[in-house]
C-alpha cells in the first residue's frame, strides 16, 4: 500500500479526532482489518487514543468482519471499564480465536490492576 495509504489513514484519524464523525472512525476500523501493517498500526494508535469513543466502532467491526484478534487487542489497550465489558462479551460470545484473545486481554488488565494495588 505504501506511503499514500499511510497518509490517508493519518488524515482519516486526524479528521475523526477533530470532527468525531463515526464514518471516519469506521474507516480506521477498516484499516485495522484490511490495511497493510503500517496502516493497521496507525489506525490502532488513533483508536486506542480515542478510548471509550472507539469501543462502539470496534464492536461493529467485530460483528461485521471475520475474526479480528487485532481489534480485541486494541480493546485491551484501551483498558477502560467500557472496553472491559466489550472484552467480556467477546470472551463469552466470540469465535474461539476472538474469545481466546479477549481472555488474554482481560487477564493482562487484571494483572495490571493487581500490580497497581
Amino acid at each position: 500500500m505504501g506511503a499514500a495509504a499511510s497518509a490517508k489513514v493519518l488524515a482519516t484519524g486526524s479528521a475523526w479526532r477533530l470532527t468525531g464523525r463515526a464514518a471516519a472512525g469506521r474507516r480506521l476500523v477498516d484499516a485495522v482489518n484490511q490495511g497493510g501493517e503500517n496502516e493497521q498500526t496507525i489506525a490502532a494508535i488513533f483508536l486506542v487514543k480515542a478510548g471509550d469513543r472507539a469501543v462502539p466502532l470496534i464492536h461493529e467491526g467485530l460483528s461485521a468482519y471475520g475474526p479480528s484478534p487485532t481489534l480485541v487487542e486494541i480493546l485491551g489497550s484501551i483498558g477502560t471499564d467500557t472496553a472491559r465489558i466489550e472484552l467480556q462479551r467477546v470472551a463469552s460470545n466470540g469465535s474461539p480465536d476472538l474469545a481466546q484473545a479477549a481472555q488474554r486481554a482481560l487477564r493482562t488488565l487484571d494483572e495490571i490492576d493487581r500490580s497497581q494495588s
